[in-house]
């Protein structure tokens, strides 16, 4: 028995939509306003609107416009009605993202060119003069501009082809949730299929000129995605594959059409799964076995073999793929030219805290200490808890996801403000093909004009009651968490343009918040207060630990040796190491969008206490948190702390 463990966590991150997109501009992706090809005079003609907008609502009304019609995804995730926004319809379109014009706007530094007009445009409004609402619009759009404006120049620092953040992990969970609501839609969607093939070429296009650039993909990371791709062909040349299920089910649902089409549109559907489907993910596969055979090939005649090398590595640091890194090796961002300072930018915009990464790290490490203080407490002055934790996971009264759900809806009333619109959701597993590669739940954000209508999976292959994690999951992903939130917010009837600005550590940071606050819920078999305090300083041991290797390894430039030094250095073994090192070198700064953004609203409840005094209220507290929405800390402090 361990005194300490450090469990088997991945993140639950949203899993927003459109990421297929990655690099094709919306606000909804990755906050990057990226100027690409305009397929319609419609879009050409928003940006002059923007551009001689006379008054700041016809500036937003504009820009909200042109970005939730970057693409028929993005659109139709993001709108149930886009005509009610006077959208007209527009053709299909699965991306505009091209990597010639990727290349051309990289060169010619067209999207700094569109980001100064953005703020240019934006300086005209007197922003004294509007009210308070579009005050805190004006704010967050002039340090967002800001922000991308200096990651622009930064180009192929992004992966596109990470085993679980990659687009072919997330391209079937996209369409496999696209709103097939009228048979328009489904027309829509059929079309988007034959788009596919473009894509994915695109997406090896910038591939093969970014390992030009020097950005190479490491192999234990091509190796994964490989084994992802693998699994993921086999399975969609099967009958019930994902991609034929899910269009089924929704296809049926439709009870306006007549069987006939139905089952027409079904046999088509199989059909494109078999002509652009399968080749496309069998054209991705191909690259990526050149890719490594030419690894290796140089490897061969220029130096020894990589991935060789396991001196000092424990049998259980071998990883599930048993892939494993080089251990003297450096592959983070920290490796790259400019590289830490990228990350820099990186971290700012997925926490959206304005510490530096150095202070991240100390508010980090301050964190992980004061967490193994606690169970170390326990453990000498409350043994029968310490090691009824030890052998055992959560347990929970509630079994059944939707019996979690309504408990906790219930339950979080006491602190939290009550829901004035009640939402529905349905609960879906991850198809098997897909379970190995996809967290262990994510949250489908909801058009904003149907976002009572939600959805929530549940990868059971990691998120069970076995293992102890369904309540405490549930609590991030739906109430008081992704689900409640979002609903809150929208329900607020904030600013269009609010609503698709995406600030991940809030959002985050406030499931993981919630999270934390959820174990107080559950009935503990023993002293309560001990069970809990033990199982909430786990999880954060999990994340401070994750935290505190995404930033050694992508801005310190820590090698998997350093990983395991450190984890031996703070009383764990090395099981994981290569796990948490392969992740965060694939998805860097994802994990502090969780664990910085949940330290950042305890940092501000600590010190909206404080000038609350006697007169706080916790409840109170998050009620404020709420109102003010989704937005970076620096201007939820300016707010809260006035």
């Amino acid at each position: 028995m361990q005194p300490f463990f450090f469990s088997k966590r991945k993140i639950h991150p949203i899993i927003i939509p459109v990421m297929l997109a990655l690099l094709t501009g919306a606000i909804l992706l990755n906050h990057r306003f990226i100027a690409s090809t305009d397929s319609t005079g419609y879009r050409a003609n928003l940006l002059e609107k923007i551009e001689y907008a006379k008054t700041f609502s016809d500036y937003t009304a504009a820009l909200f416009c042109y970005e939730v019609t970057s693409d028929s995804i993005t659109t139709a995730y993001t709108l149930k009605n886009p005509s009610d926004y006077n959208i007209p319809e527009l053709p299909a379109t699965l991306s505009t993202f091209r990597y010639s014009q990727y290349n051309t706007d990289k060169t010619e530094k067209n999207e700094e060119k569109l980001l100064t007009m953005l703020s240019d445009q934006l300086s005209q409004y007197d922003k004294s003069s509007l009210s308070e609402q579009d005050q805190l619009t004006y704010a967050l759009l002039a340090r967002n501009f800001d922000l991308n404006k200096q990651l622009a120049p930064y180009a192929y620092y992004e992966e596109l082809l990470g085993a679980t953040t990659g687009v072919q992990a997330n391209l079937p969970v996209t369409l496999g949730e696209y709103p097939l609501r009228t048979e328009k839609d489904i027309k829509v969607y059929l079309s988007l299929l034959t788009q596919i093939p473009t894509y994915f070429d695109n997406v090896i296009l910038y591939e093969k000129h970014r390992q030009k650039a020097g950005f190479t993909t490491p192999d234990f990371m091509l190796n994964d995605t490989l084994d992802g791709l693998n699994s993921l062909i086999e399975g969609l040349r099967q009958d019930d594959n994902c991609f034929a299920e899910t269009f089924e089910e929704r296809v049926c649902a439709l009870n306006s059409l007549p069987d006939k089409k139905v089952a027409d549109y079904c046999q088509k559907n199989r059909e494109y799964i078999r002509k652009y489907v399968i080749p496309s993910y069998e054209k991705l596969q191909q690259f990526i076995k050149d890719s490594l055979n030419q690894t290796q090939k140089n490897s061969d005649t220029d130096t020894p073999a990589r991935e060789s090398n396991t001196a000092g590595l424990t049998e259980s640091s071998s990883r599930n793929s048993g892939y494993i890194p080089e251990p003297g090796t450096a592959y983070g961002l920290a490796s790259l030219p400019d590289g830490a300072n990228y990350y820099a930018l990186l971290v700012k915009s997925n926490t959206g805290s304005n510490r530096s990464p150095k202070e991240l790290i100390a508010m980090t490490e301050l964190a992980l200490k004061s967490s193994l203080g606690n169970v170390l407490n326990i453990a000498l002055t409350d043994q029968e808890a310490y090691f009824y934790y030890c052998d055992n996971p959560i347990k929970s009264y509630y079994e059944n996801p939707n019996a979690i759900l309504e408990a906790l809806s219930l339950l979080s009333r006491e602190n939290y403000p009550v829901l004035t619109t009640a939402p529905t959701y349905t609960i879906k597993s991850v198809p098997d093909s897909l379970a190995a590669h996809l967290s262990p739940a994510f949250y489908m954000i909801p058009a904003i004009d149907d976002f009572t209508d939600n959805t929530i999976y549940i990868n059971q292959l990691y998120t069970s009651t076995e293992n102890g994690n369904l309540f405490t999951t549930l609590a991030h992903e739906g109430f008081p968490g992704h689900l409640y939130q979002t609903v809150y917010f929208n329900s607020l009837n904030p600013p269009v343009i609010r609503q698709i600005l995406d600030y991940p550590g809030y959002v985050e940071g406030w499931a993981t918040y919630v999270e934390m606050n959820s174990f107080h819920y559950i009935d503990y078999p023993l002293e309560g207060d001990s069970l809990c305090t033990l199982y909430q300083s786990d999880t954060i041991i999990s994340l401070a630990l994750s935290s505190r290797v995404d930033l050694g390894v992508n801005y310190e430039g820590w090698t998997l040796n350093d990983v395991n030094q450190f984890f031996e250095d703070n009383g764990f073994n090395s099981y994981y190491a290569a796990d948490v090192y392969a992740y965060v070198v694939e998805a860097p700064a994802t994990y502090l969008r969780y664990f910085i953004g949940y330290l950042e609203i305890e940092q501000l409840k600590n010190d909206y206490k404080n000038q609350e005094m006697e007169n706080f209220s916790e409840k109170e507290f998050h009620q404020k948190l709420l109102d003010i929405g989704p937005a970076d800390f620096e201007t939820i402090r300016e707010k809260m702390l006035q």
